[in-house]
């Protein structure tokens, strides 16, 4: 009788770790923005310097124009 019982609740507790309604896509859930790391600082550095160099490739661009013109 006591193995019964045992044997039953096993298979009680078993089936209660059965599987579930599947989580909802990420698209579905709220979008929280994300959260400041400390890397923020660094990557937002980054994106200014990108920014600077773009700057400094356009003024040489247009000075080697400008010296070829003159050239001519």
């Amino acid at each position: 009788m006591r193995w019964s019982i045992l044997a039953l609740s096993g298979v009680v507790a078993l089936a209660g770790c059965g599987g579930s309604d599947p989580p909802e896509p990420a698209a579905a859930t709220d979008q929280k923005p994300p959260r400041e790391t400390v890397f923020d600082p660094l990557t937002s550095a980054i994106g200014r310097a990108e920014g600077v160099q773009q700057t400094v490739d356009e003024q040489a661009a247009e000075q080697r124009k400008r010296l070829e013109e003159a050239e001519r």
